[in-house]
């Protein structure tokens, strides 16, 4: 499978697996699966919404979050979001509904790849434009379900205090607790 970078030559590492939910490309993307090695630990990352990754094709988040995890060692990932809708850029899914922007089996899909996790990373980032009250909102409902998951982040906080975005991994050497941070 080629990388968002093909136009340059560039290849991305061969994928073992891949899964996506829903299979075929639609509004929502609710877990993305990929096994990077036969045999290892499994890291789920919660990032903020999807943007155009699916199973056939990566987008400069999930490269960026894969090299980080093939250098940590990790055999496979599971990505899942804050929200479900697709959306290039966070700012547009003010235009809709709260519920809608969730995704209605947005919290199953979180629960899943985190069950069968060895390391669940938080790593929405910034609101980057999503209204303050939703995102907040949708951070609190997510911590709530993830009571009793002992979350992780890379690197140090954001300034405004968020988990470090995944497109943000720049070769950071450990995890750290994400209450402590």
């Amino acid at each position: 499978m080629k990388s968002s970078g093909e136009a340059t030559g560039l290849t991305q590492p061969s994928r073992l697996r891949v899964r996506c939910i829903p299979e075929v490309y639609e509004a929502y993307r609710y877990l993305l699966e990929v096994d990077l090695q036969p045999a290892g630990s499994r890291l789920a990352v919660i990032l903020k919404n999807p943007s155009t990754a699916s199973a056939t094709r990566s987008d400069p988040t999930i490269g960026k979050v894969e090299a980080w995890a093939r250098r940590q060692g990790f055999a496979s990932l599971a990505y899942v979001n804050l929200f479900a809708l697709r959306s290039t850029k966070p700012a547009p899914l003010n235009d809709y509904e709260y519920a809608h922007i969730v995704g209605p089996h947005n919290d199953r899909y979180i629960l899943e790849a985190v069950q069968t996790a060895d390391t669940v990373v938080a790593a929405w980032g910034n609101s980057n434009g999503i209204e303050a009250a939703r995102y907040e909102r949708r951070i609190a409902e997510v911590l709530l379900l993830l009571d009793r998951v002992p979350l992780k982040v890379v690197g140090p906080r954001t300034r405004q205090g968020q988990p470090r975005h995944g497109l943000l991994w720049n070769y950071e050497p450990q995890l750290m607790d994400f209450y402590k941070v």
